[in-house]
């Protein structure tokens, strides 16, 4: 065979390789959330996040914020104790609005990822 036929094929093979192996690269993301993003809601007694692997509770966080912008969640997040892959966070009884969840999520691998969405109480 040629010399740099080999070399390409080679280069081909670990390309492939090394493919196979990209969820271990994968971040902590958001799959779904209670309110929804844009749902319309009556007003939640509690914000429940879950992402797509275990969070790291110390560097992961969440926070709800009204339409002007001022913080109306009560205390930090939490992790579900027999799931930490979903954080929770209280909120008080919200009146009719706007509101934004921001929040922080930190997988295994130690990489931040933000993110906010939005939704509304009825």
């Amino acid at each position: 065979m040629n010399p740099a036929r080999n070399r390409t094929l080679a280069m081909l093979l670990a390309a492939f390789a090394m493919a196979g192996h990209a969820p271990a690269w994968a971040h902590a993301s958001l799959q779904n959330a209670h309110p929804a993003k844009d749902s319309v809601v009556a007003a939640p007694t509690e914000i429940t996040l879950q992402f797509n692997e275990k969070l790291e509770y110390a560097f992961s966080g969440a926070r709800v914020v009204d339409g002007a912008g001022r913080e109306v969640s009560m205390g930090k997040a939490t992790l579900d104790k027999s799931d930490p892959s979903i954080m929770k966070l209280a909120v008080p009884a919200l009146s009719a609005g706007r509101y934004k969840v921001e929040y922080v999520g930190v997988g295994h691998d130690g990489h931040r990822r933000k993110g906010e969405y939005s939704f509304t109480v009825k």
